[in-house]
């Protein structure tokens, strides 16, 4: 599943909701829209798979959004730290940060903050197929959620890959098409998961040129968005569909590109998971790709030029 689900959905979950019980800030060392661009900065390195790099900036929010009291804002920035524990893999973690997000956008009554809050926790307990206990909070994200926009959207795919573990496939392609529909087309994020989620969903019943078409769609959306992780999931999902149609020269292509990605944001779990098929493809097409390796290990290394997560 497309780990960033979620996520993961990105532009769309943190969408700027003013709480109204908030007082006027007057501090002209912290005025209001500090707590603002350290939340965006945060969501732009969230995107490019630099967690640590995004946490840091999640948690500057966190403090400028406290300090002036702004409480909708608290619960954004909770949000965003639950998201980047979630990218990290520390599920524990994430699931307390939800909570206390949940909790903070019950508080000031900010029924849009507090149902992406409920999606992004409920597509990580699809993610660890507790299927019931995200049902319970996808209800509630949908009475929440405004009927159009990119959060409604995602609770309508976040529930379409709950049908779709569940295997009703026509209720989940409904879904996907009411989602489809919510966007508006304005969401790049909402409409490359959806597109994603479509693939998936039709690799699962073997309609391999449709699923190939939704992640083309889905990586060009991604790219629009400078989304680096979605690219890598897309070309991965790619890379296995022409593994089963033993397109072996362009599956080895787009695990490459996908790789690459993935060492560059030095996201390790996912290099090594995926190391040995890299391997793998290359001796079956008789394709030499040590210097793809080299690069690999240089930027796991941390010695990127750029070092684009530091």
């Amino acid at each position: 599943m497309k780990k960033s689900l979620i996520l993961i959905l990105m532009l769309a979950l943190w969408g700027i909701w003013a709480c109204a019980t908030s007082p006027p800030v007057t501090s002209s060392a912290d005025g209001p829209g500090q707590g603002d661009r350290e939340l965006n900065r945060g969501i732009y390195w969230y995107q490019k798979g630099c967690s640590l790099k995004a946490m840091e900036h999640f948690h500057a929010a966190h403090e400028h959004y406290s300090l002036t009291d702004q409480q909708a804002g608290v619960a954004r920035s909770l949000n965003g730290i639950a998201n980047g524990y979630r990218q990290a893999g520390k599920a524990e973690d994430a699931r307390l940060f939800y909570d206390a997000a949940i909790a903070a956008a019950r508080r000031c009554d900010d029924q849009q903050v507090l149902a992406q809050a409920l999606s992004n926790k409920a597509a990580m307990l699809i993610e660890s197929d507790d299927l019931a206990g995200a049902e319970v909070l996808l209800d509630e994200a949908q009475l929440l959620a405004r009927e159009t926009g990119p959060v409604y959207a995602m609770v309508l795919n976040h529930r379409a890959v709950l049908l779709m573990k569940a295997n009703r496939i026509d209720e989940a392609i409904n879904l996907l098409d009411q989602a489809g529909s919510a966007t508006g087309g304005g969401g790049f994020n909402a409409d490359a998961t959806i597109h994603f989620t479509r693939g998936r969903l039709m690799m699962k019943t073997g309609n391999y040129p449709e699923a190939m078409s939704h992640f083309q769609q889905a990586l060009e959306l991604d790219r629009q968005a400078g989304f680096s992780r979605g690219m890598a999931d897309d070309l991965s999902a790619m890379a296995v569909i022409h593994e089963q149609l033993g397109e072996d020269e362009a599956a080895l292509d787009c695990l490459d590109r996908s790789i690459k990605i993935h060492a560059l944001v030095e996201n390790r779990a996912k290099v090594l998971e995926n190391l040995g098929r890299l391997e793998s493809l290359a001796q079956k097409t008789g394709t030499d790709v040590r210097v793809t390796v080299h690069f690999i290990n240089q930027w796991l290394a941390g010695e990127a030029i750029d070092a684009i997560c530091r």
